[in-house]
């Protein structure tokens, strides 16, 4: 390389700012998202679409922990009442399902606005158990009494037959186009997201996350900002609980018990809570792993239980705690950058010997 190359070569614009390479990058993976699904049988298709729900879960932890600290252990609890409440406007007011989403999310926010209003002046560990307290509550009691039989469908659920987006069916048999929408979603709440994180409101996020009594006396205004960060957080896995029943069939308890909400901040915290692909990395994990595990029992002509999954998932979790404390994720990240770096530095040592 010539002097005069070296010096173009240093003062040469840049493709494209950090943000724009970050852009391109997630539009990249998302595109092949989109594509894989439709080379696979209609079984792993629906896998991937509910991988798609647990990774809104997710990524609606990754809002409220991971930016606010604000700690939650019913996500699946908001999950199941945008389900039900969708399912319920569908089946008794015969609402298209596409118009009953929005109103199923907008159940979920209201009650992430009621939740909340106790982490006005609790945090950590007491505001985990009153968390895990209400979804036992709506576990064991909402969605499984009679009582409550006009919202949930009483013992067998709501059934969805499908719906039609135009002249396209969409169904348990035809999930393809929910899993488009729902990783369309994603991926425009991921965005959403990263611009909130370098915001104004991502910094008093950040101040109330680092400290209350601090971000107080600079002038944050706890209460809205709590109760915005709940409420969004309650959205966005309501989003993923709504698209639920139009991609399996019908709606009952069991797939939103508390045990779920746990094996999503466990998750959550396993691939580092506070890094938006840590949701897409977790819902696949999440989504797929149970399914190759089964699938390796078929392999092996052994018995391979959806338990073992639970203590595999107890043992990374730990395992992780001590080696990578701020999630997978972040590891990733880092050695990522120090691989950049060791790049450019060779890149600038060539350039000097150019120069010489």
């Amino acid at each position: 390389m010539s002097a005069a190359e070296a010096v173009a070569y240093d003062q040469r614009p840049a493709r494209a700012s950090g943000r724009g390479r970050e852009l391109l990058l997630m539009a990249a993976l998302f595109a092949v998202l989109a594509f894989i699904p439709t080379r696979l049988d209609l079984e792993l298709q629906f896998d991937a679409t509910i991988t798609v729900i647990y990774a809104l879960s997710i990524l609606s932890l990754v809002l409220l922990t991971g930016y606010v600290g604000q700690i939650s252990l019913c996500q699946s609890t908001f999950m199941g009442i945008s389900a039900f409440g969708t399912g319920m406007l569908v089946n008794t007011f015969h609402f298209n399902y596409f118009l009953a989403i929005p109103f199923g999310v907008l159940m979920s926010f209201l009650v992430g606005l009621v939740i909340a209003i106790p982490a006005l002046r609790i945090r950590g560990i007491l505001l985990a158990v009153v968390t895990l307290g209400v979804a036992l509550v709506f576990d064991k009691y909402f969605f499984i009494d009679n009582q409550f039989a006009w919202f949930t469908g009483g013992s067998f659920g709501w059934h969805v037959n499908g719906s039609r987006l135009g002249s396209v069916k969409v169904d348990a048999l035809h999930v393809i186009p929910a899993y488009w929408i729902l990783l369309a979603l994603l991926f425009g709440i991921t965005l959403l997201m990263l611009n909130i994180n370098r915001s104004g409101s991502g910094r008093r996020f950040r101040a109330i996350r680092d400290s209350e009594l601090a971000a107080a006396t600079m002038g944050v205004d706890l209460t809205r900002y709590k109760l915005l960060a709940f409420g969004l957080s309650a959205a966005i896995a309501g989003i993923g609980g709504a698209f639920y029943p139009l991609v399996v069939g019908s709606v009952s308890a069991q797939p939103f018990s508390f045990l779920y909400s746990l094996q999503f901040a466990a998750i959550a915290v396993l691939m580092g809570i506070r890094y938006l692909p840590s949701a897409a990395v977790g819902g696949f994990f999440l989504g797929f792993m149970p399914v190759l595990l089964t699938r390796l029992s078929h392999v092996f002509h052994r018995e391979i239980r959806y338990d073992w999954f639970q203590v595999a998932l107890g043992i990374l979790l730990i395992v992780q705690l001590i080696t990578l404390p701020e999630g997978v994720w972040s590891d990733v990240r880092k050695n990522w950058t120090h691989l950049k770096d060791q790049i450019a530095e060779r890149r600038r040592q060539r350039a000097e010997v150019g120069l010489a």
